[in-house]
Order: structure tokens, then sequence, then C-alpha cells
């Protein structure tokens, strides 16, 4: 009769066998904790915490995702980011902008959930000058994860499922008006140049 060389086998004939299967629980236990991300990466299956704050704080998130709920939003704050302010870009509209209109903020978040999902491997994409918008979509008193979207390179939208983007002019007209921008929407939200 030959012996048994797994690690399972060797402990029930020291008579650790009650040792062993607890250690293979805690195993299953400790792997059943990790997701699995779209880039690869392992997080914790637990909840994030929302932006808004815990639901006994009076702002908690929107159940499900932005996609799942898109008729509940009724607003949104558009917040500009400059990575590179070396840049000096110019821009003809604040860098905080409050949406007042429930449709227009929803036109918005309908136009981020249908861009297409991000293509994987080689890609050439325009300059990136570091601007970037984060939408902070909100309904009733919840709040929804927040968005973040590219405004050079290839477009990255991260924050509604998986990374999608931003290479339709139909969004960034939309967005655009959203600001109160009328004409030119696209090249507006990347700023200009002090030479042009």
């Amino acid at each position: 009769m030959g012996r048994s060389g797994t690690l399972a086998g060797r402990l029930r004939r020291l008579g650790w066998g009650g040792l062993a299967a607890g250690a293979a629980a805690l195993v299953m236990t400790a792997c059943g904790s990790q997701l699995a991300s779209s880039t690869g990466a392992a997080q914790s299956a637990r909840p994030a915490q929302p932006a808004g704050g815990s639901p006994a704080a009076g702002g908690g998130a929107a159940p499900g995702g932005l996609c799942s709920d898109v008729p509940a939003v009724t607003r949104l704050t558009v917040h500009r980011a400059d990575g590179v302010p070396g840049n000096h870009l110019r821009f003809a509209f604040p860098d905080t902008v409050a949406v007042t209109s429930p449709a227009q903020a929803r036109a918005v978040a309908r136009a981020v959930c249908t861009l297409p999902p991000m293509p994987h491997g080689a890609m050439s994409c325009p300059i990136d000058q570091g601007v970037s918008y984060r939408l902070d979509f909100a309904a009733s008193r919840d709040s929804f994860p927040r968005i973040t979207v590219a405004a050079g390179g290839c477009g990255a939208v991260s924050g509604a499922g998986p990374v999608r983007q931003a290479g339709s002019a139909r969004f960034w007209t939309l967005l655009g008006h959203a600001l109160g921008i009328r004409q030119a929407a696209a090249s507006a939200l990347r700023g200009t140049s002090p030479g042009g």
C-alpha cells in the first residue's frame, strides 16, 4: 500500500486531520474575499463606502450603479482638474459647474453609460494635456460613484462599470451643453493654449 504524498494525507497520519480541515476552510474563506477587477488586479469583495457618506448621515449611495439607475438622476456637479498646470490652458467656464436641469443631468448620464468599452491592446491616441472631469451624479439625497473622464489621450472614462472610451463628439457635445457651452464643445472642454 503506497503512502499518501499530499499534505492533507501526512497531516491525517499525524492526527492533525482537524487542523488540516480548518486550514483548508481558512484558505477557501480568504480566497472568497477577493474579486478580479477589469485590470486583473485583486480587490476586496467588501463594498466600498459611498462618496456621499453613510446612509445614516443622510448621504448614502444610490442602490446599484449609475448605469442601472439613470432615470433616478436629478443632479450633476462637474469639476475640472488640470493635471499639468504648466500648460497654462484657458477655459471659458468655471472649474466647477452645478448642472441644475435634471433632464440635462440624465442626458449626460445616459451618454456616459452608452460609451463603448475601452479597446484592449496598443492604441494610437491624441496628446493628453492632463485635463480631466469629475462627474458627481446624485439622485434625491443619494449619490452615485464618482465618474472620471479624461479630456485628452484616449478619453478613458472610469467609475461606470468597465473602463469606457469618450471618443464620440456626441458625448462631448452633451456634456458641453450641460455646462452652458454651445459651440465647439469638445475643443472648449480640452482648453486652449495661451498662443491660440
